[in-house]
């Protein structure tokens, strides 16, 4: 079915209302191209393309615009969204997270997988939501409502991927390529098997982005050094670099949320939140836990982390390459594992 709205026109009429102070307006202008939307075959079409960005546009405005008296209709809209399926709704949680406070719009969000990756970008935005009402703090496997130390360390609740504009905007880029040389360690001339092949980090909720540049390995029987130069042999003689810089896990934190809240190249779809929760589900796994273990012995797992970063001549835009080691010192046993990923241009 035809339809009136074109992308120019919805941009300048969204922004205008905006800028007026129409928000029964803006209201009016989402809820028309949603029903539009609804028009459409279930083909999907040029047509039905453009309503979908013409919607998400009028969407974000409303998200970013509507002051605290209209949060209910903001987060209408913003479940709307997210209901037509995640990969359509550009992270607009993380938006609304931006933008406002948790009891701004905590009391408005009944949705229960929103109302919790609301929280968890809040949490990463600087609020403590331990014991706050409405929440289950069982939600995500546990992973707590306010910010354990060594996420803290090094986390900058100032600097946070999502846009707060109405046209959005790039997605921080996970790269540790700041850590620079200092410190670095020749790696070992190791012998031993090949590290497992990495395999994509497992979804969080249905319909959550797939995290294509990054991979995780299992467990490597050997200590941190030997595994990052276990892994690295396979790379070409050229490409393969010899040192590696150790770092802290806090100081690597920031680069994994992002990484597996889907950050790439030129993406602009991130979510702290689901990366937060998957930095959560990584640490269990790798020590050993149950999937709902309580923080303090995750935390007391990082506590005992070594890990290593390393630059490839081929880095260009988005990397993350990171070996963790937990228990033995070097040549004397430990488990370790590698953290991966590079997207180019």
């Amino acid at each position: 079915m035809g339809h009136h709205f074109t992308w120019g026109e919805v941009f300048k009429r969204s922004d205008r209302l905006a800028d007026q102070h129409d928000w029964d307006g803006l209201i009016r202008l989402y809820d028309a191209l949603d029903a539009a939307l609804a028009d459409e075959s279930a083909e999907e079409s040029a047509d039905e393309r453009e309503l979908r960005q013409c919607r998400a546009r009028v969407a974000r405005v409303a998200v970013v615009e509507l002051p605290v008296t209209r949060a209910p209709d903001a987060v209408r809209i913003l479940v709307r969204e997210y209901e037509d399926g995640p990969p359509h709704s550009d992270a607009l949680w993380e938006t609304l997270a931006h933008v406002r406070t948790w009891e701004e719009v905590g009391p408005h969000l009944r949705h229960p997988l929103l109302r919790h990756l609301v929280a968890h970008a809040r949490v990463l935005r600087g609020e403590d939501l331990s014991g706050a009402d409405g929440l289950d703090p069982g939600a995500y496997g546990g992973v707590p409502l306010s910010l354990a130390p060594w996420e803290a360390e090094c986390w900058d609740v100032q600097e946070h991927p999502g846009s707060s504009g109405r046209s959005g905007g790039s997605a921080a880029i996970a790269s540790l390529s700041s850590v620079g040389r200092e410190g670095r360690k020749l790696l070992p001339a190791v012998g031993g098997g090949a590290v497992p092949v990495l395999a994509a980090p497992e979804a969080l909720v249905p319909g959550a982005p797939t995290y294509t540049f990054v991979g995780v390995s299992g467990p490597v029987r050997c200590g941190v050094e030997q595994a990052a130069a276990r892994y690295l042999r396979t790379l070409p003689a050229d490409e393969r670099p010899s040192y590696a810089t150790p770092v802290s896990f806090a100081a690597a934190y920031p680069d994994l949320v992002l990484a597996l809240g889907g950050s790439s190249a030129y993406g602009t779809v991130v979510s702290t939140a689901l990366g937060r929760v998957a930095v959560w589900r990584m640490l269990r796994r790798f020590a050993g836990l149950p999937p709902t273990a309580a923080a303090a012995d995750v935390s007391a797992f990082v506590a005992g982390l070594t890990c290593l970063t390393w630059e490839l001549s081929s880095d260009e835009i988005w990397f993350v390459h990171l070996a963790l080691g937990q228990g033995g010192l070097e040549g004397q046993g430990g488990v370790s594992w590698i953290v991966d990923g590079q997207d180019v241009d």
